[in-house]
């Protein structure tokens, strides 16, 4: 399984987290990379992390469920489940004899 998204989603990505956490600041937006602890970006409660992850789902089309919640810590998580979600998918419509 590739638990890696193309630079550009990767992209999309980092643009979706610096939009929905607001990361901006008086010296501008924050860097976001594979390792940036989600939970420590400015202004990340538990209720902003359910809003961002229901942005992914919306934004690469995919259901990661509640069960995402406690295993993101960071930036790079969020890719891995986006991944591990498609792969899911593709599964399911492979078994029901469909094409992915």
């Amino acid at each position: 399984m590739d638990t890696r998204l193309s630079p550009r989603e990767r992209d999309q990505l980092h643009s979706l987290i610096r939009e929905k956490l607001d990361t901006g600041g008086a010296e501008g937006p924050a860097e976001i990379r594979d390792t940036t602890m989600v939970r420590e970006l400015p202004g990340v409660d538990s209720m902003m992390l359910l809003r961002l992850l229901g942005a992914v789902e919306l934004g690469f089309e995919v259901n990661l469920g509640f069960q995402a919640i406690p295993q993101v810590e960071t930036v790079q998580d969020i890719e891995r489940l986006i991944c591990e979600s498609r792969a899911a998918r593709r599964e399911r419509v492979l078994t029901a004899g469909g094409r992915p």
